[in-house]
Formats: structure tokens, sequence, C-alpha cells
């Protein structure tokens, strides 16, 4: 069975997420879940190898407090399913995937919000795969 990325836009409220194998190196997204344990199925289930978090930079390029919240999540993925975890740049993904969503899948507004952030998640897998071919 191929091994998979497993792409994370991570959130207080919701985390996005996106699968791409070692191989294909293909990115889609995957689903929207809520809390760190329901990971535990898809790690086993979905042979994850790796996670590609995305970092939330500030404009300028810097930390904030988000960063920080996305740095403490992976080191409880780290903690909890000894995998390696790879960063990825995540601004703007949110404005390209609801552009994506409206404008390429022509979505309304209420079920673009259902998937933006696993779309934002393939979008942050995408990117980190198209610099480390």
């Amino acid at each position: 069975m191929e091994k998979n990325f497993l792409g994370i836009d991570y959130g207080e409220k919701r985390i996005g997420l996106a699968l791409a194998g070692e191989k294909e190196r293909l990115a889609r997204s995957f689903k929207i879940i809520h809390k760190l344990k329901e990971l535990d199925d898809i790690v086993g289930a979905k042979n994850i190898a790796a996670f590609v978090v995305g970092l939330p930079l500030q404009p300028d390029g810097t930390e904030g407090d988000t960063a920080a919240s996305a740095r403490l999540f992976a080191a409880r993925l780290e903690e909890k399913y000894h995998l390696p975890i790879y960063w990825q740049d995540e601004r703007k993904t949110s404005t390209a995937a609801e552009s994506y969503l409206k404008e390429t899948l022509f979505m309304r507004p209420d079920k673009r919000k259902e998937i933006l952030d696993a779309e934002s998640a393939r979008i942050i897998l995408d990117r980190w795969l198209s610099d480390h071919k």
C-alpha cells in the first residue's frame, strides 16, 4: 500500500485535511475534522508517512499567535504519531481556495464554507509538493 502525505490547514474550530500519495504526488482535499483524536483512524487507514502543516505567517513573513498555535498543534501531532512534520507557508491559501470554489466549481457560499478548510489544506499540500519534487 502506498504511503501518503497528509496536508493540514489547522484552525481552532476546524482542521482541513488533504491527501497526496508519495508516488503520484497529486494533492486532493479529503475532509474536515474538529479534534486531534479524529486523526487516529485516518493515520492508519490512509497509511500516512508524514504531515505537511500550513504555517500561518504574517504578511511580513513573521510568526504571530496563529503560527504559535499551529506549532503547538504540530508538537502534539509529533508526540502522538511519531511521524515527520513539514511546514508550508499558508499565506493566501484561504483566498485561493475561496476563489477556486467560487469561480471554478461555481459553488454557493453556504456550500463553499463546508469544504473551504479542506480545499485550503489541498493548496498547502500542493504547494509543498511543488517545492519538493
